[in-house]
């Protein structure tokens, strides 16, 4: 594993290619097929995520490694929807869940309504055990892709009992919500539904560890997603209450490992929050742990090689860069090195900052949480957004996670589009038996296919043509609501 960049007469060297240890061939059919996300990851964020892991933990990003072994497969895929060049996380997912691009906020259902049989249920009806694992609500759009069919990615309360018809063995993330009696509209005891079903249900870190291995698993670590790192960081009795995505992903397999067959998605969810936050320190952060959890499924493929595993993003979101800074851009890099100083989400400063006192209480509050005390005139321009004394001129950027992002692109100087999602074609690297298939630039719908095939499944969903392509008229939108 890369220990970092060597140094010789003064310059950096690049890596030696890495071998990823896995001996399964690109052809032949995979037993157990492993597809991770990492949501919301722009390239950017890949070349960033890159650099800030080696100055977090001295050494790069697995998943980069993997670019360089030759019997890695890796490409682009096209994620756009059915109706934008733009995908949301719902689309996306349904998209590999079901081989039919639909609308953007539906979940495995065309436009007219016909409902669409996803990967969860046509892979339980072959034989092969499933999970689901995610850092955000166990319901999330990413997660519901390959298992739930609803006309809306927002109807949480429809998805939960959806899994449990399908018997998804593994499920683990946050969104506890939504099985609780007491917060269900419905009032309908979900918990005690999935313990009926012979599912054991868990609700901490500790749970987890203790959970016998034998049994369907039901794992919801927050009342909605969970925690970003940073700051779970900051909190340590929290921290040892909610498993990090590595131990989440370490559980599932134990569960799924003795099984002929099984599919496994992971998600990194929070990259994408990180994102649309504008919090660049929070979506490198949650980028690591990602590749933590990949690093567990790699050490599985070792030791069982008739495992794929697909490692890829469904799309970018906000459009972060590291600019070109200072005199021959040299300060570049001390500016980036800054992102190691935060210390708490913007997410959980977002009720803190609006009731600073001035301009000082400002810079304290940042000075502490951040690592930053801005100017006074950079302060005070912000305060005055807060308070609605302006608006930016362009709406992408119109909320306290951008303008703050903007705030800290001075210390950081990592700057951002907006914090809505970018419509751009994503890296995928496929390893193991059954990678061939995914040599060439892909259709998102191309993942279905290939995972159905290499489980000898014969089942094709219908399929609508695309809504919108490119065309003058919409140069007259104006930017609107943002999607997750």
């Amino acid at each position: 594993m890369v220990a970092g960049l060597a140094t010789v007469g003064g310059r950096a060297e690049e890596p030696a290619p890495a071998a990823c240890g896995a001996s399964g061939r690109p052809g032949g059919q995979p037993r157990h097929i492993i597809h991770l996300v990492a949501d919301g990851m722009c390239w950017s964020t890949f070349t960033m995520g890159d650099a800030y892991a080696r100055l977090k933990r001295g050494r790069g990003l697995r998943w980069l490694e993997l670019f360089r072994a030759p019997e890695a497969v890796v490409t682009t895929v096209n994620m756009r929807s059915l109706n934008s060049m733009v995908t949301d996380s719902a689309a996306a997912s349904s998209s590999w869940g079901s081989g039919s691009r639909v609308v953007n906020g539906t979940l495995n259902m065309l436009p007219d309504g016909r409902k669409l049989r996803p990967l969860g249920p046509l892979f339980g009806e072959a034989g092969w055990r499933r999970g689901l694992v995610t850092t955000t609500e166990i319901t999330h759009a990413t997660p519901a892709g390959f298992a739930a069919t609803v006309k809306s990615r927002g109807e949480a309360e429809t998805i939960a009992p959806q899994y449990l018809a399908h018997r998804i063995e593994v499920l683990l993330g946050g969104g506890r919500k939504f099985f609780d009696r007491a917060k269900r509209k419905d009032h309908t005891d979900l918990f005690a539904a999935y313990r009926k079903a012979g599912y054991t249900v868990v609700q901490t870190a500790d749970e987890l560890g203790r959970a016998p291995v034998r049994s369907r698993l039901l794992g919801t670590f927050a009342a909605s997603h969970l925690p970003f790192g940073l700051d779970l960081d900051q909190d340590p009795d929290r921290r040892r209450e909610v498993p990090t995505l590595a131990a989440m992903t370490r559980a599932a397999l134990k569960r799924l490992e003795d099984a002929d067959h099984f599919l496994l998605q992971v998600e990194g969810g929070r990259v994408d929050h990180g994102g649309h936050a504008c919090d660049i320190a929070a979506a490198l952060r949650e980028l690591v742990d990602f590749d933590e959890a990949l690093e567990v499924c790699l050490e599985f493929q070792r030791r069982v090689p008739e495992t794929l595993l697909v490692i890829t993003t469904d799309h970018g979101t906000g459009g972060p860069a590291l600019n070109g800074v200072g005199s021959k851009y040299g300060d570049s890099s001390p500016l980036f090195a800054h992102i190691l100083g935060a210390r708490r989400s913007f997410e959980a400063l977002e009720k803190e900052v609006p009731k600073v006192a001035g301009v000082g209480d400002l810079q304290r509050l940042l000075g502490e949480a951040l690592g930053y005390r801005p100017p006074e005139e950079k302060a005070a321009a912000f305060l005055a957004f807060v308070e609605k004394q302006w608006k930016p001129l362009f709406g992408g950027m119109d909320g306290l996670g951008m303008q703050l992002g903007q705030l800290m692109a001075n210390h950081y100087g990592v700057s951002w589009t907006s914090g809505a999602h970018t419509g751009e074609y994503v890296p995928l690297v496929a390893l193991g038996p059954g990678a061939a298939r995914f040599r060439g630039f892909q259709q998102n719908t191309d993942i279905f296919r290939h995972y159905t095939d290499l489980a000898g499944i014969d089942y094709r969903n219908p399929e609508a043509p695309l809504l919108a392509e490119c065309a003058p008229s919409a140069a007259t939108a104006e930017f609107g609501e943002l999607l997750a």
